[in-house]
């Protein structure tokens, strides 16, 4: 059965707000009017006015949400497990001919209280001329979508209080401790052949505790990265010559997760890499590497990944959305990964009939081999995200956009 959630829904609210006028002295007015609407009710589905029109495919029995977020508009979206649009939230551009988006929307549970979250490219900072840094601050939510604060760095050696946060991740510890992460545009002096200073963006992520800095994360203070940096997804990342850009996208952090030992797990697109950081460290904070050119792990060819967003850790299990923009091909790629001996047990590798994104997109493995797998930028279709059985190659549930230009950032599951 395939529908359009929004002319669907929207039809249907305006009918019950007529209906119940009737016996109402003071009817509820549309929630479809208010394109920021505050959620009034659990059981009430919130459809902002100037959502982009969806498409929904099959359904599943999942119990929890899709949590769905857009690169270039600035629109959100909850979801139940059978596609039903619960709330959502969108807002025109700033200015005329900007593409801000809100990215990276999400659920957290603090001490069993309710918390959701998003980054709003606010379109009044400088990214640097490039097209995958959205600087801004993080949105933090109550669990009726009320705003409680919002969010930027603090002070350090590296950034002032204020500067914009990137975007593409964010881990709340509590309301008042969480991680950030930054690209910071710099000269930097130790790239190999390049002494005399190459201008480069690198990675900076901010351990913040009630206001203050507890740790920190440079990654140009690791000149063995740089060596390690591909050109698959973004051409001129490795420019350190400055020869067709002065802000080279030399790592790209896309993602960041906590292990078991409170270690951080990140992704880093244009070095093809996962690196797992020690938070308990000033120097020598990098524990290992898994894929690409500076693997730890022995991995083959194959079982590499090419410019991957997103990353999850499940125990000894990281599973990554892998863009594949090597071969042109996306996948799911899962390592079993023995982190202490620094050797894989077995891959996973689950293509999606040789559709390509060449950006964004996610996978999350829900149970078994049932994965939510948002697309990105897909080039060969509209399909925004799936929800996929791989144990029988069915497709349980999927969605499609009218307009392929507002392709997805992320498409998370939380219960």
């Amino acid at each position: 059965m395939k529908r359009n959630l929004t002319t669907l829904l929207t039809a249907t609210l305006v009918a019950l707000v007529v209906l119940l006028g009737g016996c109402d002295s003071n009817p509820t007015q549309p929630a479809t009017q208010d394109s920021t609407a505050a959620h009034q009710n659990a059981s009430e589905p919130i459809v902002a006015e100037g959502l982009p029109a969806i498409h929904v495919e099959g359904s599943t029995d999942l119990p929890g949400n899709f949590y769905l977020s857009w690169v270039y508009t600035r629109d959100i979206a909850m979801l139940d497990g059978q596609g039903n649009i619960v709330w959502s939230k969108h807002e025109d551009q700033p200015a005329q001919g900007l593409k801000t988006g809100w990215w990276d929307f999400k659920k957290h549970v603090i001490d069993g209280k309710t918390y959701y979250s998003y980054h709003d490219q606010t379109g009044a900072y400088d990214n640097y001329g490039l097209n995958g840094f959205a600087p801004g601050e993080r949105v933090i939510l109550d669990e009726n979508f009320n705003e409680v604060k919002r969010i930027t760095f603090e002070k350090s050696d590296v950034v002032e209080k204020g500067d914009p946060l990137d975007g593409h991740d964010f881990l709340m510890i509590d309301l008042d401790h969480y991680i950030l992460s930054g690209y910071i545009h710099e000269t930097v002096y130790n790239v190999p052949g390049h002494e005399d200073g190459s201008k480069v963006v690198y990675s900076y992520l901010q351990e913040v505790d009630d206001g203050k800095v507890v740790w920190d994360w440079r990654s140009a203070d690791y000149p063995e990265l740089y060596g390690l940096t591909v050109t698959d997804g973004t051409p001129d990342a490795a420019d350190y010559a400055n020869e067709q850009t002065d802000a080279p996208d030399i790592m790209h952090f896309n993602a960041m997760r906590l292990d078991d030992e409170g270690n951080l797990v990140c992704s880093f697109r244009n070095l093809s890499t996962i690196l797992c950081l020690d938070r308990t460290k000033d120097s020598d904070q990098i524990l290992w590497k898994l894929s690409g050119a500076g693997d730890e792990f022995g991995l083959a060819d194959y079982q590499k990944s090419s410019c991957q967003h997103y990353v999850t850790v499940d125990g000894n299990r990281v599973t990554v959305y892998d863009n594949g923009n090597k071969n042109q091909l996306s996948r799911i790629v899962t390592w079993e990964v023995d982190t202490k001996g620094k050797t894989v047990d077995t891959t996973d590798i689950h293509s999606f009939n040789h559709k390509f994104s060449k950006a964004c997109g996610s996978a999350q493995r829900v149970d078994g081999d049932l994965y939510v797998v948002s697309f990105g930028a897909a080039t060969k279709d509209n399909e925004y995200m799936a929800v996929i059985d791989f144990a029988t190659g069915k497709k349980l549930l999927s969605i499609t956009l009218d307009n392929p230009q507002d392709f997805t950032y992320r498409c998370v599951y939380f219960e």
